[in-house]
């Protein structure tokens, strides 16, 4: 089981977008990594296409793999036929999905979504699923939270977001949060409530909660060595600035252990 379970119907995956599709401090790190080499990026969890999309339009050939049909549907059809040419939509889950015998300059995984993995044993089947996918030379990336920027402390408090249109209908759409976490599992769980206000003053409510399991350093250090990768960078954002005790992302780079 994993978070994006949550997403596998088509109005949570628009709402997906209406919450995180304008976001793009990621972008020019991932078209970075992207243009290291000359093989095809490979997104896993590439969702509804915010990073897999901005390689195409940058003119660099991506595959994205993500096991919510409704996200993918959401992808494709943004592509038009120019952008399509240079990306390639796969269903399957990030734990055991094969496109052998392909290989890839750079595998990603963006914006936590490996956070979404809540065992051990799922991170590393992953971690080994990723590995398989990697060329010669090529790297792994993966955005986490650092552990010290959670607030493992956090009251669960019912709180409001934001109101905002929804793009297709006109109807505004407020977001509610709230958060709790749990430092022996190192898991927080966000309960997200969208309420759709209809013209004629009718409120309907849907409600998700999104479970992810935090990883620290060393912790995955381990799941890289067991899955044939070593940690070749560490950065605290995407900035790829150092990693350090006030970072809030760990930026993981990795790449096959040759030793």
């Amino acid at each position: 089981m994993t978070a994006l379970d949550v997403y596998a119907d088509d109005e949570l995956a628009a709402l997906y977008d209406l919450v995180y599709g304008d976001f793009d401090d990621d972008l020019e790190m991932y078209e970075q990594f992207a243009r290291r080499g000359e093989l095809p990026s490979l997104e896993i969890c590439a969702g509804s296409g915010r990073v897999a999309l901005h390689l195409a339009r940058q003119g660099l050939h991506v595959v994205g793999v993500d096991a919510s049909l409704p996200m993918l549907a959401r992808l494709e059809a943004r592509l038009d036929h120019d952008v399509a040419r240079r990306v390639r939509l796969v269903e399957g889950d990030m734990r055991t999905f094969d496109l052998s015998p392909e290989k890839f300059d750079l595998v990603f995984c963006a914006f936590g979504s490996f956070e979404q993995l809540l065992t051990a044993e799922d991170q590393a089947a992953c971690l080994r699923t990723a590995a398989r996918h990697l060329a010669k030379g090529a790297i792994f990336v993966a955005e986490l939270r650092s552990l010290t920027a959670i607030d493992w402390d956090a009251e669960p408090r019912l709180l409001f977001e934001w109101t905002r249109p929804d793009p297709r209908t006109g109807e505004p759409i407020t977001k509610l949060r709230s958060i709790s976490a749990s430092r022996s599992r190192q898991v927080t769980v966000d309960t997200v409530i969208f309420d759709r206000t209809a013209a004629d003053g009718t409120v309907r409510r849907r409600q998700i909660e999104v479970v992810m399991r935090a990883v620290g350093r060393y912790e995955l250090e381990y799941l890289l060595e067991r899955a044939g990768l070593r940690l070749s960078a560490l950065y605290g954002d995407t900035s790829l600035s150092p990693y350090t005790d006030e970072s809030d992302s760990m930026i993981v780079v990795a790449e096959l252990d040759q030793r």
